[in-house]
């Protein structure tokens, strides 16, 4: 019965096993014109469940749409010329050429496991074909979130992350706040200590500033009700400080300010919190 019903929901029944693996792909692309696209792709091993689960959201002409597969594919194919997806149970190919160096980092360590992130692709020039025929081409990011504990573990009360490009720039951060504090900020590569971080600026302590419009929503609400319902069956056997946590993520202009210097650019950033 059980081998059944994890059939037909597209999932795998595998060995008895109490430990978590998460390996999870966020890649994105945001054209000069504001059209935007954001893919992730994740590979789910825990207790009896083996999940791969991938997802689309497009941002065209101000319509947004959104579609989500459990069809198994492989995750992105990785070379020295950049990175490429083929997903056609998403209706998309695409390809990242890298505009920055790669940059590794263990976020978190304890006893229950780790998180490793690896962005390989700070910038990246973007290109992204449709079946519908349709091509979009511009900056983008490509990561990928390594998790051997649960996410509903961690000591946090809130996360904001995000990646800023323009022309010339590259600014990701990360900011972990609760039990546990980690922030990471990575400007053109380099480390940087932030004076603050907010949802709609970034200041760093040489006065280099990064400014948010927070103008286009792109997802908001509880995993719970945003997320998970994409991946039948999955509600009834997560915990509920997971389904519980909330999310804000947005597309943004904004502006890099540093001295005289005023640069345009484009963010995609968010905000989590874990409500108990």
């Amino acid at each position: 019965m059980a081998a059944s019903w994890f059939r037909q929901l597209g999932l795998r029944s595998a060995p008895v096993n109490k430990s978590f693996l998460l390996k999870k792909w966020y890649l994105d692309c945001v054209t000069t014109a504001g059209d935007a696209a954001l893919i992730y792709l994740a590979d789910l091993s825990w207790r009896r469940l083996s999940i791969q689960y991938s997802s689309l959201l497009t941002l065209r002409a101000g319509e947004m749409q959104r579609k989500s597969s459990l069809c198994r594919r492989a995750l992105p194919a990785r070379s020295e010329s950049g990175i490429e997806v083929h997903a056609p149970q998403l209706g998309f190919r695409g390809t990242w050429r890298p505009l920055a160096n790669s940059i590794k980092r263990k976020i978190f360590e304890c006893e229950d496991g780790t998180i490793d992130w690896q962005c390989f692709q700070p910038k990246a020039q973007v290109e992204l074909c449709f079946a519908s025929h349709q091509t979009i081409r511009g900056l983008g990011y490509a990561e990928c979130l390594t998790l051997s504990m649960a996410p509903w573990k961690l000591p946090l009360n809130e996360l904001h992350w995000g990646r800023f490009l323009t022309t010339q720039d590259c600014v990701v951060w990360i900011d972990w706040r609760g039990a546990y504090n980690n922030r990471v900020i990575l400007y053109n590569g380099n480390d940087v200590e932030a004076e603050s971080v907010s949802e709609s600026a970034i200041t760093l302590f040489d006065g280099t500033r990064v400014e948010l419009d927070r103008e286009t929503i792109l997802r908001t609400g509880p995993l719970g009700k945003t997320v998970f319902p994409t991946v039948p069956g999955i509600t009834t056997i997560l915990p509920g400080r997971l389904k519980s946590i909330y999310e804000t993520k947005w597309l943004s202009a904004g502006f890099l300010r540093s001295g005289d210097q005023v640069r345009p650019g484009s963010a995609i950033h968010e905000v989590v919190r874990w409500i108990e």
